[in-house]
């Protein structure tokens, strides 16, 4: 008999396509990508439909930015984690997304090391802060 693993799932937001795609190939190995969408309104609608276990916005996006679609998942009760990917280092942005509640913060350059440890603190019920955004942010 073959043990069953179910892989956390994730909905990938961002209006560069290249970072969707490069963040696809990193997370792929360890999560079922369920969507990547390009807009926060399609974020929002993919993870309502499709309640995934994370889902990692990117800040500024068209139409809805990742603040506004963290907080529209936030009031449907969705248990949806959310991880911002962002190019964005300054003290406010930060500040302002740990007072939404987000459940990660990484900054874009530091994708690679630093995406997968955000989604699995997030996953386990802790929050994430890139180093370097740490840093700015502890600047204050």
């Amino acid at each position: 008999m073959r043990a069953v693993t179910i892989r956390p799932t994730v909905i990938l937001a961002d209006d560069h396509a290249g970072i969707l795609e490069n963040a696809s190939r990193l997370l792929a190995s360890n999560y079922d990508i369920l969507a990547t969408v390009n807009d926060g309104r399609k974020a929002v609608e993919a993870v309502l439909r499709l309640s995934p276990d994370v889902a990692v916005l990117d800040v500024a996006m068209p139409g809805l930015d990742g603040f506004g679609a963290a907080r529209e998942v936030k009031q449907n009760w969705s248990e949806t984690r959310i991880v911002f990917l962002t190019v964005h280092d300054d003290q406010d942005f930060i500040a302002a997304a740990l007072a939404s509640g987000v459940n990660g913060y990484v900054l874009k350059p530091f994708m690679q090391t630093d995406l997968i440890l955000a989604i699995e603190d997030a996953l386990e019920g802790r929050v994430f802060v890139s180093t370097h955004a740490a840093k700015q942010y502890l600047k204050q």
